[in-house]
């Protein structure tokens, strides 16, 4: 499949949100400065910052919220740990009601996509177990989100998450549980090292909603933009046009550019417009 030739896919960047050592304002200004039109938050769970404000904030700026960045780990608003595959049933619960805090929150904020990490690093002889708990948590945050337009997206993660590392096991369980509040995630950088970002893309297929776009060298996660590792990001682009899909390029790799503003290149802005662009591939 291959998109119309005058489809233009959106660009995005994540901004931090909440947190006392990050100006949310300059995070602002550096969206604006890359051209991005949507952003996901990244918001410091534990203090639960306002939505509302956050919400008129980016309006003013001129800018949309297209997702927010879900609870995980020690990124918690209640919950000790988020792990939407843990076996324990008392902190599976609380997981999940951790998450649920999340989707209320992103409704109130305007967005619509809130990415989600399946679990943990974990034993793979446990992937049966997680797999049936991570579904169970799964189902009841699409029954959490039903009527108010929240899509949980499902992020593929690096090697050691059993499931998650693999996005053909994350596309199959969305495809299994067949709720229009599911979908994935597709982290570039977590597919680079797990498998091939081609293959990955691919793997997610119609299911795919939203990105995490960002480079490294196939073997560390590090967050680089685009250009500054070993993606083939043509390669990309065109099975981006394979699949059809019309979700942002959402970059994650805010606190590389907020640190070194010269990554901020004329070789990597054109990258981004290849990306963007709505014209057939050569």
């Amino acid at each position: 499949m291959t998109i119309e030739a005058s489809y233009r896919r959106s660009l995005g960047t994540m901004v931090a949100y909440g947190f006392d050592v990050v100006d949310f304002a300059s995070e602002l200004d550096l969206a604006r400065h890359l051209g991005a039109e949507v952003l996901e938050i990244f918001p410091e769970w534990r203090s639960e910052p306002d939505p509302s404000s956050l919400r008129l904030r980016v309006s003013d700026a001129g800018l949309a919220i297209h997702s927010a960045h879900g609870c995980w780990g020690g990124q918690a608003i209640q919950a000790a740990r988020v792990d939407l595959g843990f076996l324990d049933l008392p902190r599976h619960r609380e997981s999940v009601e951790d998450l649920q805090r999340c989707v209320d929150w992103l409704n109130e904020a305007g967005g619509t996509c809130l990415v989600v990490h399946p679990g943990g690093l974990s034993d793979p002889e446990e992937t049966p177990r997680r797999r049936a708990a991570l579904a169970r948590g799964l189902g009841q945050l699409a029954v959490h989100a039903r009527g108010t337009g929240v899509v949980i997206c499902v992020e593929n993660m690096p090697p050691g998450v059993h499931p998650g590392s693999r996005m053909a096991d994350l596309a199959g369980l969305v495809a299994e549980l067949n709720q229009p509040e599911l979908a994935v995630t597709l982290d570039t950088g977590h597919a680079h090292i797990s498998a091939d970002l081609g293959s990955e893309t691919r793997a997610a297929g119609c299911w795919l909603r939203t990105t995490h776009v960002h480079d490294n060298n196939g073997s560390q996660d590090t967050h680089e933009p685009p250009g500054h590792g070993t993606i083939d990001w043509d390669a990309w682009g065109q099975t981006l046009d394979e699949i059809g899909y019309r979700g942002p390029i959402m970059l994650e790799c805010i606190r590389q550019l907020r640190k070194q503003p010269s990554t901020i290149s004329p070789p990597f802005l054109e990258t981004l417009q290849r990306l963007t662009r709505g014209e057939p591939w050569p």
